[in-house]
């Protein structure tokens, strides 16, 4: 099977299971999702690493680069309602 046949499969897996698990535990938030689809993703990346055309200067595709600075951003906010407390 072509590898790239495989990564989007197995993603779509994966994010279809990581969507009903946080539903059926009654999780609401965005941020959450969004962080757990960026490691998934990111994950699937490196053991598949299906090529792309377009790279950035870190080695990274868009995609993954985008989903760095939103996990970044949503850890950086966390970090910051923690010590405001």
């Amino acid at each position: 099977m072509d590898r790239h046949i495989l990564f989007v499969l197995l993603l779509a897996v994966f994010f279809l299971f990581t969507v009903v698990i946080l539903a059926a535990m009654g999780q609401t938030r965005l941020d959450v999702y969004i962080s757990v689809f960026t490691i998934e993703y990111l994950v699937l990346v490196e053991i598949l690493r299906p090529r792309r055309r377009f790279m950035t200067s870190l080695g990274l595709d868009p995609v993954a680069l985008g989903l760095v600075i939103i996990f970044g951003l949503i850890v950086t906010r966390k970090v910051l309602e923690i010590l405001v407390r």
